[in-house]
């Protein structure tokens, strides 16, 4: 090694910038997620010691796998109650699956919306619903404003990434997950989700926090470029979700 070494050099040293956290899975038993209370209580301490202090969680609503209702919800966010660190706020919401179940919950008015009436919602992540664009069009008339979860994601639009254009045009916005932006989910992944921030088309970041194995990983995301990118690019709108 000669008398001169270099470093990286890295604007960010954890997620203070963004500080909103609107996609996570902390409330206890309900989804696959955290199990007991004391995972969420761990979690939720690891994302405040990476610079979060609002967290939105949002547990899965899947009629097959996590039939959850806002009544199971609320008693999963009411076993929290009076344990959460100093200096968090915790809101609840859910992951919506594009499917009956979500459709039942929409029609009888029983959906936990973010502000903004935002719902973060999913799909299949091999095949595109044949009627994805007249579901998110009845959204929009209902009022509602979409926020699609993880769209790096879905590997039927990789082959079609003008696809991604269209979701824009119909209103929706994107939200990529903090662990796209390393190997986690796999280098085709982490490709998209970067193209998709150099295109200045992500709306919201989330961590999409399951496990305590994803604190440690978590933390080597603000070392991405692209995060960098992301935070500076004034885009996000994590810090004035109630617009």
């Amino acid at each position: 090694m000669g008398i001169f070494s270099f470093t990286k050099r890295i604007k960010y040293k954890d997620f203070t910038a963004i500080n909103v956290d609107m996609h996570s899975h902390l409330i206890p038993g309900v989804d696959d997620g955290a199990k007991e209370v004391a995972d969420s209580i761990q979690l939720i301490s690891g994302l405040k010691e990476l610079g979060y202090q609002t967290l939105y969680t949002t547990p899965h609503t899947l009629q097959d796998i996590h039939p959850n209702t806002h009544e199971t919800l609320k008693k999963g966010y009411a076993t929290l109650e009076g344990k959460l660190p100093q200096g968090i706020n915790l809101q609840l919401s859910s992951e919506y699956y594009m499917d009956e179940q979500f459709i039942n919950q929409l029609n009888e008015g029983t959906l936990l919306p973010m502000p903004g009436n935002r719902l973060l919602m999913e799909f299949s992540q091999i095949s595109k619903p044949y009627d994805l664009e007249e579901v998110m069009f009845n959204l929009r008339i209902k009022g509602f404003q979409v926020v699609l979860a993880h769209p790096e994601r879905y590997l039927f639009f990789h082959k079609h990434f003008d696809y991604y254009s269209r979701l824009k045009e119909m209103g929706l916005e994107l939200q990529v997950n903090a662990l796209s932006l390393t190997d986690h989910y796999g280098k085709g992944i982490r490709a998209i989700a970067e193209k998709l921030i150099e295109k200045d088309m992500i709306d919201f970041f989330g961590t999409d926090i399951h496990h305590i194995r994803h604190l440690p990983a978590l933390k080597h995301v603000p070392e991405s470029k692209f995060f960098t990118r992301l935070v500076d690019s004034g885009l996000l709108k994590n810090n004035t979700l109630n617009s």
